[in-house]
């Protein structure tokens, strides 16, 4: 799924994407109960505001991401 995230996040200059390394970010899988992966988190103002599990097409990540 990196590529298609990479992808949008070239497109949305609106919005900053974080790749975590769950092996190396135990406290953050923790911290936001990521349970599976892949897992997209979005966060408006400090606060989680929609998730998506599993992989989803670029079409909507970028619907996701603007949400």
């Amino acid at each position: 799924m990196g590529p298609v995230v990479s992808s949008v996040a070239e497109q949305l200059d609106s919005v900053d994407f974080y790749k975590v390394d769950v092996d190396k970010a135990p406290e953050l899988v923790k911290q936001f109960g990521v349970q599976s992966l892949p897992t997209l988190i979005l966060i408006k103002d400090g606060k989680e505001a929609n998730r998506s599990l599993g992989f989803i097409p670029e079409e909507p990540i970028k619907e996701f991401a603007q949400s």
